[in-house]
């Protein structure tokens, strides 16, 4: 409705404001944080899929294979931190003056640095152990990550500090640097003849130790000795983040965990083909991780100031502009999956075609319920995002094994279909009783209601 006493504008003149408006949202200074954001996800994705390509060039397909399972295990650990570290971050560090949030910021790196040292150690510890009772495959290559297990997580914590703080630019240097280093060392590996699927895996470890390097010189006004007591921020921090642990894990089994049951139920060359193919979606997932890394703090503002009803604006602005996009390039990869596949890697990988149009409905789905899982965790309710993945995993561990089991690495895909299909409808459902909640005539009503008692 337009404003009382006056008529609606000319069509074309609507037309021009409605242009007006989308240029405005396209130039704004959010959008512009978000273009470098998206970025940044690029050059992450961009290195991911080329130290890929040339890792398989020149590996054995059971060797990439190795790379492909290595690669899921450092994502087991960026899932552990994701959970009890980056998203109290995100939730709490958009609060308070500088010298608040260079207690916490402070504090929350010193527990980083323990959660990282442990779980390179138990990484250190499992590996030597498979290697001693005999796996002569998977015991190197555990042992082998225990370096990048560590340097990966604390390069991950400060870039993120960075997107908490809209240092964009910073974290998006820190990338580029990173990568330029693993890089050296992939080259350095292969002109040396000792590229593995485990040196692969070393070259991230020693980009990532660059990264974390620079992390804490950009980030070195945060610093401070008059630190948060530890029991209080970590209680505070678990009591957030146990259900997002629970729900990141539990997605990291539903969803990560389907190639390495592939290398042990079928062959590590099987993974390798599985890692080939989800190589093609790294576009995919330079929207998805750009989307969730850069709007779940911006979001969890909004929350704070306006409440959940505000956020169904930004909520619809992400599906509109990544759509697009992601539908293109799925459309795109289902329909010439073979030759990429060829060109990419060599005719051996492209009997894998058929994987290529299960893996893209997998994606499309993700793509369905990841901007509403951005919105629960800034509005920190947590629990729907463990309980989904919850019933996803148990549906792997059914469904999914016989799957696997009955049409091989079709088998992994088509699991991972499922499980996604099972979030996205389960997120969904939470996120509209979420919001209808907080609706005015949902208020209205129980202000009424409790009037009348």
């Amino acid at each position: 409705m337009w404003p009382k006493g006056t008529s609606a504008p000319p069509t074309e003149n609507l037309g021009f404001v409605l242009f007006n408006r989308f240029k405005q949202i396209l130039q704004s200074e959010s959008a512009r944080s978000g273009y470098l954001s998206t970025v940044d996800q690029g050059v992450i994705s961009a290195a991911n899929f080329l130290s890929a390509v040339i890792i398989a060039r020149n590996v054995s397909l059971t060797d990439f294979g190795v790379y492909g399972i290595g690669f899921t295990i450092l994502r087991l650990g960026r899932a552990i931190q994701e959970g009890l570290i980056i998203q109290p971050l995100n939730a709490y560090g958009t609060e308070g003056d500088d010298a608040s949030f260079a207690r916490y910021a402070t504090s929350s790196l010193i527990l980083q640095l323990i959660l990282a040292a442990v779980t390179s150690a138990a990484i250190w510890v499992i590996g030597r152990l498979l290697t001693i009772i005999g796996n002569d495959t998977s015991g190197p290559m555990v042992w082998g990550l225990w370096f990048a297990f560590f340097t990966t997580q604390i390069q991950e914590y400060l870039r993120r500090l960075l997107y908490t703080r809209d240092k964009t630019t910073a974290a998006l240097m820190n990338t580029i640097v990173s990568n330029i280093v693993r890089f050296a060392f992939l080259f350095w590996f292969i002109q040396k003849e000792v590229i593995t699927g485990v040196t692969g895996l070393q070259a991230i470890g020693w980009g990532a130790l660059a990264g974390a390097l620079l992390g804490l010189w950009n980030g070195r006004a945060f610093w401070t000795r008059n630190i948060l007591n530890f029991r209080e921020i970590a209680v505070r921090d678990l009591k957030f983040g146990r259900w997002v642990l629970g729900g990141v894990l539990a997605n990291f089994v539903a969803v990560e965990f389907y190639p390495v049951m592939t290398a042990g139920m079928i062959s590590f060359a099987a993974a390798g083909a599985y890692r080939a193919i989800q190589n093609l979606m790294a576009p995919i997932l330079t929207l998805l991780r750009a989307t969730d890394t850069f709007f779940v703090p911006r979001m969890a503002k909004i929350n704070a100031t306006d409440g959940k009803q505000a956020l169904k604006r930004p909520l619809k602005l992400v599906y509109f502009f990544t759509g697009l996009p992601i539908i293109a390039w799925l459309l795109l990869t289902s329909v010439a999956a073979s030759p990429l596949l060829t060109w990419l890697y060599g005719e051996e990988y492209a009997t894998y075609a058929l994987g290529v149009p299960l893996m893209a409905v997998f994606y499309f789905l993700w793509y369905l319920y990841s901007p509403v899982q951005i919105a629960i965790k800034a509005t920190r309710i947590s629990r729907p995002l463990f309980t989904a993945n919850l019933l996803a995993m148990i549906l792997m561990f059914t469904a999914g094994l016989w799957m696997i089991h009955a049409w091989g690495v079709y088998g992994t895909m088509a699991g991972q279909l499922l499980n996604a299909l099972i979030i996205t409808v389960f997120l969904w459902r939470a996120w509209i009783r979420e919001v209808k909640k907080t609706s005015p005539e949902t208020v209205e009503n129980q202000t009424q209601t409790q009037d009348k008692k």
